[in-house]
């Protein structure tokens, strides 16, 4: 009866502060309101978000997505357009019976797989008609299909006034027979959408607003221009086709920018962006000569993120400004200077490591990953990696090996000082030969190797991730049957010895991780 009386409660409250509750439901969930009573029924109907996507309507498979175009039998292609078609016509009712009620559209997305796109585009074209005479603000439209047929927009589509995120995949965009008129439009996402450079030069140029742009993967551009949007923060370019040949980008109001290009355009100049904050390079074929003269166009930089640059071989960076540096996967890299006084963290994944200079006076978060054998001169490597910053607070340091091939007592030998202090240390430690037992001794070795380098006032092991539970749950037993009768004879003595004390809140291979307190150690002399 209480339960009851709750309910109704609910259904009583305002019908905009229940959609504002139902906002927060999964699409699915969002149906699932309106079995529950005649009035959540209403609500569900006027609910302004309606989200529509092809996969709920196919049968069941652990495939994410079936694409139309890989349909091989004649009873998979029969299945699927029967799907459609069910598919097709809920939206289609869907759609009409809220737009009768006469309540504004907040968001329209609709994603959806097709086999001839030439039977479907007049659908299509009234779907977003009748979004844009109900005032939609957010669309998102996705259509899945061969490339060689894309399904081309309404024109109507360029004057939607209210309209202020626009985001379309798999479609094509032509040049409107009228001047856009898209005067609200803040975010503009354009997804293996096929456009031309004409049509890009005149949604920017019209688009007064725009702050947010991003093209992934798009067809027909060969010189592609930004300029005239004075209100740009935000920029994405990401392409793997050849056909782009320059890319000139003057917005002085830009603030962040992505360039990734698995070829990069003989023509890339973005030097009128001085007030840009954060730069994100995917660009496997960039060298030194054109790494630094770009980067040094933009003095206000806080945020580089350097990921594939298979032929740089030097980062040498000198900013104020600079806060946080991510250099991912730089094959070919072998010295890295960065004198950043305000750098709070520094994120160095897929490298070989670099001989490494830095004037970064605050306390570091830092992140290593590593994936390969691990043998002693990897240990020297790291050892003088990590000695190469003034202070850590943080260290994430992720381990993914093959083989340990080095030897214990050699490496000791070459490094006989007294290890680094670190604030905190997160370890994640696994081997690739996931299907294999791997031997405790290796552990052991491999993690008394780590604490001969540096000594972790805190060290955090979760087992949040399968893949290394294996290595949490070796160390949990080790704890348990920890001896230091190991160092006799030793000056410089193991980690074990300066063991203060072991804090596990719950040890749940699946859920919580552990945690390991060490007493204060002498820093490195």
């Amino acid at each position: 009866m209480d339960e009851t009386v709750d309910a109704d409660h609910i259904s009583d409250l305002p019908t905009f502060i229940i959609h504002h509750i139902m906002s927060f439901l999964s699409p699915k969930d969002v149906v699932r309101t309106g079995i529950l009573s005649t009035t959540w029924r209403k609500f569900q109907t006027s609910f302004p978000v309606l989200d529509f996507d092809q996969n709920n309507f196919l049968v069941k498979s652990r495939v994410k997505r079936v694409l139309p175009f890989n349909l091989e039998d004649m009873m998979s292609r029969k299945n699927f357009c029967k799907s459609l078609r069910k598919f097709i016509r809920f939206v289609d009712a869907s759609l009409h019976r809220f737009c009768e009620l006469g309540f504004p559209m907040q968001k329209l997305r609709i994603s959806v797989s097709l086999l001839e796109v030439k039977e479907s585009s007049p659908l299509f074209d009234k779907w977003v008609e009748l979004a844009m005479e109900n005032g939609v603000k957010e669309l998102d439209f996705e259509v899945i299909t061969d490339k060689n047929s894309v399904n081309a927009l309404p024109q109507t589509i360029f004057s939607a006034k209210l309209l202020t995120s626009l985001k379309l995949f798999g479609c094509k965009l032509e040049q409107p027979s009228h001047c856009a008129n898209l005067q609200s439009l803040k975010k503009l996402s354009l997804d293996e959408v096929y456009v031309n450079d004409q049509m890009v030069q005149s949604l920017v140029r019209e688009c007064r607003v725009l702050e947010d742009l991003s093209f992934f993967y798009c067809f027909g551009l060969k010189r592609l221009r930004i300029s005239e949007a004075h209100k740009l923060k935000s920029l994405i370019l990401r392409f793997t086709y050849q056909e782009l040949e320059s890319v000139e980008i003057a917005v002085p109001s830009l603030q962040q920018l992505e360039l990734s290009f698995s070829r990069v355009p003989r023509l890339l100049d973005v030097a009128e962006c001085p007030h840009l904050r954060k730069l994100v390079l995917f660009l496997p074929h960039f060298n030194d000569q054109e790494f630094h003269p770009l980067i040094s166009k933009f003095p206000l930089l806080e945020d580089l993120s350097i990921i594939s640059l298979e032929t740089l071989e030097r980062i040498m960076i000198s900013s104020n400004r600079l806060m946080h540096l991510e250099v991912y996967n730089c094959s070919g890299l072998n010295r890295i200077n960065v004198d950043a006084p305000n750098l709070v963290s520094f994120d160095f994944e897929d490298n070989p490591i670099p001989i490494v200079s830095t004037n970064a006076p605050c306390p570091l978060n830092v992140l290593f990953s590593n994936f390969g054998d691990i043998d002693t001169h990897w240990y020297l490597n790291l050892m003088e990696f990590i000695g190469a910053f003034n202070q850590i607070g943080e260290l994430h340091l992720s381990l993914n090996y093959k083989q340990v091939l080095f030897n214990i007592d050699e490496f000791r030998s070459c490094h006989p000082s007294l290890p680094l202090q670190v604030e905190s240390l997160s370890l994640f430690m696994e081997s690739f030969s996931l299907y294999m037992d791997v031997v405790p001794s290796e552990y052991e070795i491999l993690l008394d190797d780590l604490f001969w380098i540096f000594y972790p006032k805190n060290l955090c092991l979760s087992p949040e991730n399968w893949r290394y539970r294996p290595f949490v749950m070796w160390f949990y037993d080790h704890l348990q049957n920890i001896s230091t009768n190991c160092c006799n004879g030793c000056q410089i003595k193991c980690w074990r010895h300066y063991l203060k004390g072991i804090n596990t809140e719950s040890f749940d291979p699946l859920q919580e991780s552990s945690e390991v307190n060490y007493a204060d150690v002498p820093s490195r002399g």
